[in-house]
């Protein structure tokens, strides 16, 4: 019958608690979908160098043209 080698028993369990903890932490609890949330959207040029503050990328338009335009996006509500 073989030993059981509790220093590396206590280190596996340290390590598979830490990735519990770490994953659990990642997630976020107050961040919840609403279907009534309300977005500001503002059109511009691919080709300019700014993005507008608080605002994210989520659409690129080309239409086959050679100056494409990009939608940004920012919750108001």
């Amino acid at each position: 019958m073989k030993q059981l080698d509790w220093k590396s028993f206590a280190i596996g369990v340290l390590l598979t608690t830490t990735v519990m903890f770490g994953t659990g932490a990642a997630t976020s609890t107050n961040e919840k979908w609403d279907a009534d949330q309300k977005w500001d959207i503002k059109s511009q040029r691919v080709n300019t160098k700014s993005s507008p503050d608080g605002y994210e990328p989520f659409l690129v338009n080309n239409n086959g043209t050679a100056n494409p335009w990009i939608l940004w996006r920012k919750r108001i509500q």
